[in-house]
């Protein structure tokens, strides 16, 4: 609900928003449609997001449960927040997003990284170009992407859990314990 108020030929808007509260005062995050980060909560986010990367609780491009976890008590901990985990996930895939997009603008050529203001740079008419088939890059433009070099760290280095990993060697015993010779007919 809406309502303006004249006051000193100045027009004062007020917005009420309801958000519904569980009896605990908790917010969930079906009730809340966003979030508000500020800097200091992004970067101790990908603060804890590095820690446990180096702690090892991650595999491919998530985190395991008991990082989410972890990261999760930590951050409400800090900020004397109530979030659940699918605030933090969200977050995760927005930084995710922005990681990609600034990659996808570097890996086009001509652009790069300007280290000192943190912003992708590139002439105007690069730009222009990159922009008519990419407009949704146009905040990149003039926007600096504070984090971008701990982003690399998050979501372009991946570790391998084992988990589908196979040597030749595990292949030929394997075939052998089965009975099947690769190359040969089944009647030889």
């Amino acid at each position: 609900i809406s309502l303006s108020a004249a006051r000193n030929s100045i027009t004062v808007t007020y917005i009420y928003i309801h958000i519904p509260l569980k009896m605990s005062g908790q917010i969930t995050s079906n009730d809340r449609t966003r979030t508000y980060w500020t800097p200091t909560m992004e970067r101790f986010f990908i603060d804890l997001m590095l820690e446990h990367l180096h702690r090892g609780y991650r595999t491919g491009h998530t985190f395991n449960k008991r990082a989410w976890n972890e990261m999760l008590t930590v951050f409400n901990s800090k900020f004397g927040s109530q979030y659940d985990k699918d605030v933090l996930k969200s977050r995760y895939t927005n930084l995710w997003k922005q990681y990609n997009d600034v990659k996808s603008l570097l890996d086009h050529g001509g652009f790069s990284w300007d280290q000192t203001h943190q912003m992708v740079v590139g002439d105007d008419n690069l730009w222009s170009s990159y922009l008519k088939a990419h407009p949704e890059a146009r905040v990149y433009k003039t926007k600096p992407v504070m984090n971008f070099n701990d982003l690399c760290l998050i979501y372009g280095y991946t570790v391998a859990d084992g988990r589908y990993s196979r040597s030749s060697h595990d292949l030929d015993f394997e075939d052998e314990i089965n009975g099947v010779n690769i190359g040969e007919s089944s009647s030889g």
